[in-house]
């Protein structure tokens, strides 16, 4: 077990938006809600929680020139290490609009720049042989696939899904990834209709590198971890629910430090801990990885 991991984490950093509405939704009115900030994108938010249990990471993305210095300055200061290009384009940011109860009801992203992002501007941010690498789906297809050969049977591979309309940016990597984490949405993507969990985690995990591992999450239903040679089932612990944008990053930041830092650990445990984390995420309590 490692006392202290290392990690690579490559792929959306900007600024996440929230208003939660502090009233039932009325469509085509203007409704009363509540503003908060914090650092974003589905990479970004796996970096906060690793970093802040102690990982060293490195955060490889891209940035405009005008933006670049005081996202460096807020990424070090929640301890991570910056390692962003800077590139032309407007800042990207995501706003999610919460309900009152904290459930999604949508979000709305700027986030063209990262759709020019090549291996040759951050190749050298990636430079760390034996460190893990975890992707987000954030960067275009052809530059997840290149930095994906790129780290190929060197070092661990992760990923995780980041939204539907992204996730098929992944096609083309998964037979070098040593972990995926899904939502059952983005399961479904990848294999082209809706099916239970544990039948789209074996499937998935069927295309991956040799002893690879995905978890396909559902919300508060049952979730599925599988590899090649098995797939074990579990549900996530009740709670209250404060807030759920995010947890699913939680979720996976817990099942990848886990398999970095306890190799050989029992399936059903790695897929519990990671509903655990991601639920007490989801529920506003402190999350322990």
């Amino acid at each position: 077990m490692l006392d202290r991991p290392e990690f690579i984490i490559c792929g959306g950093c900007h600024i996440d938006r929230q208003l939660r509405l502090t009233a039932p939704p009325q469509p085509g009115r203007t409704n009363p809600a509540q503003l908060s900030e914090r650092l974003g994108g589905v990479a970004t938010n796996i970096a906060v929680q690793l970093a802040h249990q102690g990982a060293a990471v490195r955060l490889v993305g891209v940035q405009p020139a005008d933006s670049l210095v005081a996202m460096q300055t807020r990424l070090a200061a929640a301890g991570i290490e910056p390692w962003l290009a800077p590139l032309d384009g407007d800042p990207p940011s995501y706003t999610a609009f919460l309900a009152p109860d904290g459930e999604l009801i949508m979000g709305a992203a700027t986030m063209d720049i990262y759709d020019t992002v090549s291996l040759s501007l951050i190749h050298s941010g990636i430079e760390a042989p034996m460190v893990p690498v975890i992707l987000d789906a954030n960067f275009p297809a052809d530059t997840i696939s290149d930095i994906a050969a790129e780290c190929a049977g060197t070092r661990p591979l992760l990923a995780a899904g980041t939204s539907v309309a992204k996730v098929t940016r992944l096609t083309a990597a998964l037979c070098y990834l040593d972990a995926l984490v899904l939502n059952r949405d983005e399961a479904a993507t990848l294999v082209g209709q809706m099916m239970p969990v544990d039948s789209m985690a074996t499937m998935i995990a069927a295309r991956l590198a040799g002893g690879g591992v995905v978890l396909v999450s559902d919300g508060a239903d049952m979730a599925a971890l599988a590899d090649q040679q098995m797939v074990v089932t579990a549900r996530p612990p009740r709670i209250g629910l404060v807030n759920a944008n995010g947890a699913g990053d939680v979720m996976a930041a817990r099942l990848f430090s886990d398999l970095v830092r306890q190799s050989g650990a029992a399936p059903t445990d790695l897929l519990q801990a990671a509903l655990a984390a991601g639920a007490a995420y989801a529920a506003a309590l402190e999350v322990k990885l």
